[in-house]
């Protein structure tokens, strides 16, 4: 068997096997590109509020959100940018329980699981594929396997500088099976450096730590500092407000994205933020804050990270679409219809030939029995 027919036995028993996950989730990531848009048009009465003169103290919104859960914490406090939007507070990790609470009337307005919601049902199935840790496993391979899949087609594909324009062309006249071929192969070369983007993208969020350790080999960046580890807890702890005041001092001009409260007596509370220069949508920057002193222990500016940092901070911006606005946002939910496209296209190919193959055989054997007669 050559080289080249391994390959394509590679790449088509590979897209059947893994193109129905990939078209899965490609078609979820389209969905999710506009996500929240769509959540907060689907469900405003936990989403979306009236803005009304000074929002309340967060420690308030915090004691509240308590109180509602039957005196269990919250875990994860979200400050979104825009001012009619509910604050979203998480009681589980993954957001597998969040709170809505509206931050000028500190009012809960509800409370809901992923499930709850479409867009929450979409993300757990293209994040999980429902199956907690192992999906979130099984889909960072799948984009591995869709990175093999990009390379291996390109390989195929390739005519050769003399016959180049063969390659790129539709041909006529129109028959099913040679357009269907045509229509994958025109699709995968159109959609290539996109799908690949998506995968490594998607990869590197599921499994940061390899991407990072090879990124800092290449650059000859250091590894990154170890977090702070939590501190004897002496005394009441200062008023969450108070520390992010803290925060804010510690970079100024960066807007509060997040706030991790602390899991354990004399852990740090942990401000994630955003510079209105960084490309990531909800801040890299973090602020770490001794909760009994007020003491800054940490302060990291992701704009001046090394570089190897900056380039992780880019996973999700390109993985969204996010980075050059709207129309970037748009290719990217195109670029999610393509893997069900080329699955679907690809299966139609196998299954003409698996026809073709069974008629053969059998005309074959007709014909073996026709001359033993």
């Amino acid at each position: 068997m050559t080289f080249r027919r391994l390959l394509f036995q590679v790449h088509l028993y590979a897209g059947l096997t893994v193109g129905a996950l990939l078209a899965v989730t490609g078609l979820t990531g389209a969905v999710l590109v506009f996500g929240e848009e769509l959540d907060r048009h689907l469900q405003p009465e936990v989403r979306r509020v009236e803005p009304t003169g000074e929002r309340v103290p967060l420690a308030r919104v915090v004691e509240v959100v308590t109180e509602h859960q039957g005196g269990t914490p919250p875990r994860q406090l979200r400050i979104p940018e825009q001012p009619d939007a509910a604050l979203e507070l998480w009681m589980k990790p993954h957001g597998a329980l969040k709170v809505y609470v509206d931050p000028y009337s500190g009012a809960v307005l509800g409370a809901r699981t992923p499930g709850q919601s479409l867009v929450g049902t979409v993300r757990e199935l293209h994040v999980r594929l429902f199956a907690d840790e192992l999906g979130h496993a099984v889909v960072g391979t799948a984009g591995f396997a869709l990175i093999a899949l990009c390379l291996s087609g390109l390989v195929l594909w390739w005519p050769g500088r003399r016959k180049l324009a063969q390659g790129l062309a539709l041909r006529r006249p129109l028959r099913w099976r040679r357009a269907n071929y045509d229509l994958h192969k025109l699709g995968g070369l159109l959609s290539l450096i996109f799908l690949l983007v998506s995968g490594l993208t998607g990869a590197a969020l599921v499994f940061p730590a390899p991407f990072e350790r090879t990124l800092q080999f290449v650059t000859g960046a250091a590894p990154r500092s170890a977090p702070p580890k939590p501190g004897p807890a002496t005394g009441e702890p200062l008023p969450l407000d108070a520390l992010l005041a803290t925060a804010d001092q510690a970079l100024p001009g960066a807007r509060t994205t997040r706030v991790d409260l602390p899991a354990s007596p004399g852990a740090p509370l942990r401000v994630r933020k955003r510079f209105p220069e960084e490309p990531h949508p909800n801040g890299m920057s973090v602020v770490h804050v001794d909760c009994h002193t007020g003491a800054v222990l940490r302060a990291e500016n992701a704009l001046e990270a090394p570089l190897a940092a900056r380039l992780m901070t880019l996973r999700f911006p390109l993985h969204i679409g996010s980075l050059g606005g709207l129309a970037t946002r748009l290719l990217a939910v195109l670029t999610g219809l393509f893997p069900a496209g080329l699955f679907f296209t690809g299966f139609f190919l196998w299954r003409a030939r698996t026809r073709a193959a069974a008629a053969n055989s059998l005309a074959g054997r007709a014909h073996a029995l026709a001359r033993g007669h």
